[in-house]
């Protein structure tokens, strides 16, 4: 009895020890390094923000080794002026980690030049346009007359520039949703990747708690089966598994899944601009500030650990987006990869018939 006792605490230290190393070692993040914004959407209020504080770029230096794919987010990210030597410090900790920027596309000229210095030492670098709708729509969502037009400039100006990791990035919401295939035909004509995302409520994020309206979630079975199809129908394996995204919006079993897979706080964290880290960018979960510590390990003692390890079990919320789902495919892929495969098998025999 006490041996069977002992050994079940031993498993549980074990467990406890593979987690705790887990969160030190996450593969992905999204950063934000800035909450000034430019734009004034009304999917989201991070542009009424009052707090300004960054840390600055020589913290960084402190993020883990173990990134591999990093979202740089804001508000709007280009408006920080030391921009590039943040992302110099993050490219000295992790030279090879792709590094994509999600951007409103308003500052052609700024963020050309800036992706132009930035690719000159760190080559896997990307960029995600928002585009809402088409320009009336897209302008009325932002808030700002003309940001349309400029949005497409800078996707065109990054094209002349030869990069070729850049997409459109739609966030759907109330205002949109009749849209979505008008912006996917628009990045085909732009020749650029698209991805989609349902609009979400964060309180310590977006700051809004009544994005996902009923309207909304009407709507969405309508519009998106046709979006899954044409991503499936695509050349591109990135496309595939996008409609796997994509489809996630629509089927609450896949969502499900998530939920009791999720990665938040382990493989994936989000970072606000002040360095405070959070197991994602919607739970308010705080685990530490980057900023007051000397390394990354500090972050977690066991206490922290046990918390944000029970919160991120206890957590329900139904949230399904980009950043952090890409982790759950990644670290998941034959659950993904099965999807796309049986979906692609039945797409081939409905041809052949």
């Amino acid at each position: 009895m006490k041996h069977d006792q002992h050994r079940r605490e031993l498993g549980k230290e074990y467990i406890s020890i593979v987690l705790c190393v887990a969160l030190v070692k996450p593969r992905e993040a999204s950063i934000a390094v800035t909450y000034a914004c430019n734009a004034r959407c009304e999917m989201c209020n991070i542009w009424k923000r009052t707090d300004s504080s960054v840390i600055e770029p020589r913290h960084y230096l402190k993020l883990p080794r173990s990134l591999r794919t990093i979202n740089i987010t804001g508000g709007e990210p280009f408006l920080r002026k030391d921009l590039v030597d943040v992302l110099k410090a993050i490219d000295s900790v992790v030279p090879s980690a792709r590094i994509v920027f999600s951007s409103n596309g308003s500052l052609t000229e700024t963020i050309v030049s800036r992706m132009r210095d930035i690719r000159a030492f760190h080559p896997r670098v990307g960029i995600g346009i928002s585009i809402d709708g088409m320009e009336g729509t897209h302008d009325r969502i932002r808030g700002v007359p003309g940001i349309f037009k400029r949005a497409i400039s800078t996707v065109e100006g990054l094209k002349q520039e030869g990069f070729t990791d850049l997409r459109i990035a739609m966030t759907l919401s109330e205002g949109n949703v009749y849209e979505a295939g008008k912006v996917l035909d628009l990045s085909r004509k732009l020749g650029v990747e698209f991805s989609i995302t349902l609009a979400h409520d964060s309180e310590i994020y977006f700051q809004k708690t009544d994005n996902v309206s009923s309207v909304l979630l009407e709507a969405v079975p309508r519009v998106l089966p046709e979006l899954v199809q044409s991503q499936l129908r695509s050349r591109s394996i990135k496309d595939w598994f996008r409609a796997y995204h994509t489809n996630g919006i629509l089927d609450p079993a896949i969502r499900e899944t998530f939920i009791s897979h999720c990665e938040a706080g382990k493989r994936y964290f989000f970072m606000s601009p002040a360095g405070d880290i959070f197991p994602c960018n919607v739970m308010n979960e705080k685990i530490g500030n980057l900023a007051e510590v000397s390394r990354w390990n500090e972050l977690f003692p066991s206490d922290v650990e046990k918390r944000v390890r029970l919160a991120v079990q206890n957590c329900r919320r139904d949230c399904w987006m980009v950043c952090n789902t890409r982790s759950l495919i990644i670290s998941h892929p034959f659950k993904a990869g099965a999807w796309v495969a049986k979906k692609k098998v039945i797409s081939s025999l409905r041809k052949a018939s």
